[in-house]
């Protein structure tokens, strides 16, 4: 078992963890990352197994997530961070923060709810194009764009796709993300497993106008429950992709917020 692989920006004092989403990695937040360190963070943008760098590993599921993330935090002897998780990320954050709040001063939830949800057609149709893209029958980027024109109608987010592929020094294409095993995990990373407790330091929750992830009304005394200090705030223009979708006002939001808590 390895260690998470991690981009470390900054050398601040202050530490900021960010974790993807499913099918994500951490470079897809190093826009956000370097905009952090800019202002004085040590900011970690990690790899969860079986995604980007980080190894890859027929376990998968919240419990090993979670744990995977206390050994990196021992490891650079984290505590009293700032931990920013988006969508799955989020869901391994807010877990955390339950298990071992002592190591978090703050925590910032994206897009998502600590419950079980069902299949979103959305995030599927995503999954559904880079499990079925057979990499062996690609000779150039172009054509990976065009399989996933299929799925993804917005170019950006194709590009921001494809940064899960790179090319081997055959010339082949190959996977960062173990698909296999994250095409059989959708079911497990669909939950919420319940580990009991509160997390009574700040939380925000971030929605987006445009996702249903977040149900506001019907989700706020669920979320108290768990984190009875925290806050939601809707962005305005944005979906399940807020920093994608909106990233000045993710960004603005987010230290406007750790600023007044």
């Amino acid at each position: 078992m390895g260690k998470l692989f991690s981009n470390i920006l900054g050398s601040g004092s202050k530490d900021l963890i960010i974790l993807h989403g499913f099918l994500g990695m951490g470079s897809n937040w190093k826009a956000q990352g370097n905009r952090f360190k800019e202002i004085g963070y040590r900011v970690h943008l990690i790899d969860l197994r079986n995604h980007g760098k980080s190894f890859w590993d027929s376990n998968f599921d919240y419990h090993f997530m979670v744990d995977d993330l206390y050994k990196y935090f021992q490891y650079y002897k984290l505590k009293k961070t700032i931990l920013i998780g988006h969508s799955m990320g989020a869901k391994t954050a807010m877990l955390l923060s339950l298990s071992k709040p002592e190591l978090i001063d703050q925590l910032i939830v994206s897009d998502i709810s600590p419950k079980d949800y069902q299949s979103k057609a959305e995030v599927r149709k995503i999954g559904e194009g880079l499990i079925k893209l057979n990499l062996n029958g690609i000779e150039k980027r172009k054509d990976l764009d065009i399989h996933l024109e299929k799925y993804v109608n917005n170019s950006q987010m194709r590009q921001f796709l494809m940064k899960n592929i790179y090319r081997l020094e055959s010339g082949k294409f190959s996977f960062y993300p173990n698909i296999r095993v994250l095409e059989k995990s959708i079911s497990i990373i669909e939950k919420f497993p319940y580990m009991g407790g509160e997390f009574n330091k700040p939380v925000l929750f971030l929605k987006g106008e445009k996702s249903n992830y977040i149900n506001i009304k019907t989700d706020k005394d669920l979320i108290r429950s768990y984190f009875p200090n925290s806050k939601i705030l809707e962005i305005e223009g944005a979906g399940h992709w807020i920093h994608f979708d909106c990233p000045d006002l993710f960004f603005n939001k987010v230290m406007e917020w750790i600023k007044t808590t």
